[in-house]
Formats: structure tokens, sequence, C-alpha cells
């Protein structure tokens, strides 16, 4: 690459640099107005989650309906525990009276709120405060209402949407300088690299050739001697392996070493019968302890069953004394 090359490159590189980061601001200030509407669409969605999850328990149903305010401010107690950013919490009966709230001033008070007027659960947004209302429904009746205002701590971070022009000058001002010095440096910089490589291959390359014809030499004396070694450890090998079979030959005439093999197939058989036992027994212990598990299966869906039992009738007994409030509401 030419020097005129190199420094147009660099001049361009860093113009481009410099364009980026004029029109950057705007970029990034709208996609964190995207991201503001994002986040207020997640909070609403959890929002609504949580109280419809609340509102339509059956134990808060139960709650209201019977007017057990202990089991009400316990239910209060665990959702400002878990949902530290909820800064009120009001059950309250059909006609919007306070019948438990986290602030105790607010009980026995009637609560305005119009929230809860196009349907039965809502929750808007303002100034970065969620309301939220949720209606307690029996068989399509409103027994109650649940309300509750929320302000989260997720922060935004904003940017600016407008371009300084601080930036266009510096870049186009470092641009020229680094153009400049690029066109300067290069020209020395490659004659000092020439006469460096000249001096750095005559002090280098002439002793390693010498090095490298005597690493040669040596290395092929070394490789006949290793070649004479092994030709005669194959000659040994071969006079070792002719013995061997003489040996071998004569033992197996030998009338001791052939009642040592038969003892030893003997020995084999015995072996694998042994081990075809175990497998058996390890058989039989595992159907045992099928069985065994099965027992216990049946069991617990005997006592399951028991206890479901118990909670149709309990639920039962609950129903009954729903219809009844409901039957007669003035008893």
């Amino acid at each position: 690459m030419s020097r005129g090359a190199a420094s147009i490159i660099v001049l361009l590189s860093i113009l481009l640099l410099t364009a980026f980061f004029f029109v950057s601001p705007s970029i990034i200030a709208q996609r964190d107005s995207q991201n503001t509407e994002a986040v207020k669409e997640s909070m609403v969605k959890r929002f609504t989650s949580l109280g419809n999850s609340v509102a339509h328990a059956a134990f808060v149903e139960d709650a209201v309906i019977m007017g057990e305010e202990a089991n009400l401010t316990e239910i209060i107690t665990r959702l400002q525990k878990d949902e530290p950013e909820l800064t009120f919490i009001h059950f309250t009966d059909a006609k919007n009276k306070v019948l438990v709230s986290n602030d105790s001033t607010m009980v026995g008070k009637v609560f305005s709120s119009n929230i809860l007027g196009a349907g039965s659960s809502a929750v808007r947004e303002g100034n970065g405060m969620y309301e939220c209302g949720f209606s307690i429904d029996i068989a399509k009746k409103r027994v109650g209402v649940l309300y509750f205002g929320a302000k989260p701590t997720a922060s935004a971070v904003t940017f600016s949407s407008h371009a300084s022009p601080i930036v266009v000058v510096v870049g186009v001002v470092f641009a020229i300088v680094a153009f400049a010095a690029t066109l300067m440096s290069r020209r020395s910089i490659k004659a000092k690299v020439i006469d460096e490589m000249n001096r750095r291959q005559e002090e280098v390359f002439s002793p390693k050739i010498e090095s490298l014809k005597q690493a040669q030499t040596e290395a092929q004396s070394r490789l006949n001697e290793v070649n004479a070694s092994i030709k005669n450890a194959e000659s040994e090998m071969e006079r070792f392996s002719e013995e061997y079979e003489e040996r071998k030959k004569e033992a197996e005439s030998n009338p001791l070493v052939q009642s040592v093999e038969k003892l030893k197939a003997a020995e084999v058989k015995l072996i694998k019968r042994i081990e075809e036992s175990k497998e058996e027994e390890a058989q039989l212990n595992t159907e045992i302890s099928l069985l065994s598990q099965k027992r216990e299966e049946v069991l617990n869906a005997l006592d399951a069953e028991k206890k479901e039992e118990r909670t149709l009738h309990e639920k039962l007994d609950l129903i009954k004394k729903k219809i009844l409030h409901l039957e007669t509401p003035g008893k």
C-alpha cells in the first residue's frame, strides 16, 4: 500500500467516525423513547397480573364475604413484603367502604375512585404512579374491591437529541493532523526498516546456515548407529523366538501341564455358574424391591384419595356457607 493511500484511508476513517458521533444523539434519543413506552406497557401487565391473582383467589373471596379482617391484614402484609413498590393497599366492600388497609386512618372510610367505571379491573398510569383496581366477584356479583397504588423504582436513562457542531470541528481538525502525521512518519520509517532488515540478514543467516550443515552431519551419523542397533536387536529377537517355540512344544507334551489346563477349564466353568447365580439373585432382589415400591405407591394413593375426599367435603361445606350467606344477606 502506498503512502498516499494509507493517509487517505486514515483521513476517511476519522471523518466517518465524526459523522457517526454527530448523528448518533438523535438515534439514541428515539430508541430511549421507545424503551420508555415498552417499560410502561410491561408495568401495566405486571400489576394487572398481580391484582387479578389476588382478587380472584378463593381465600380472598372467603375473607371478604365472612368479614375476616385478620386474614385480609395478613394478605396486605405479604403483598407489602413481596412487592415493596406498592404505596397503598385497600380492601373495600361493594360500596367502596374500606375494610382493611395498610393505612390505618383509611379503615371505615369510603375510598373515592372511578377507576372501575368501565370494567372489573383497570390499571392507569400518571407521572410514574400506577393506580390499580380489581373487583372481587362471586357469581358475577361484586362483593368487594381491591385497590392499590404503585410507584416503580426502575430508572430510565435519557440522552440528548441535539447534535453538537463541536464534534464536527474537532473531528475535521484531528483528521487533518492525522493525515499529515501519517505522510511524514511513513517516509522515515520505511528507510529505517529497509536498512535494519539488510543488516540483520547478514548477522543472522550466515552463522545459522553453518550450524545447520554441522547439525545435519551429526544427525546422519547418529542415524547410521541407530540402524545398526536395530539390525542387531532383530537378529536377537529371531533367536529368542525360536527358543520359545521349542520350549513351548516341550511343555505342551508334559502330562502335568495338560492336567493344569483341564483344571483351568473347570475353574472357568465354575466361575461362570457362580456369576449366573449372582445375576439370578440380583434379579430376584430387583423384583422384590419393585413389588415393595408398588405396595408403597398403592398405600400412598389410598392416603391421597382419603385426603382429597376430606378436602372435597370441606369445600362443599364452604360452598354451602357461601350460598346461605348470599341467600340471607340480612342475617
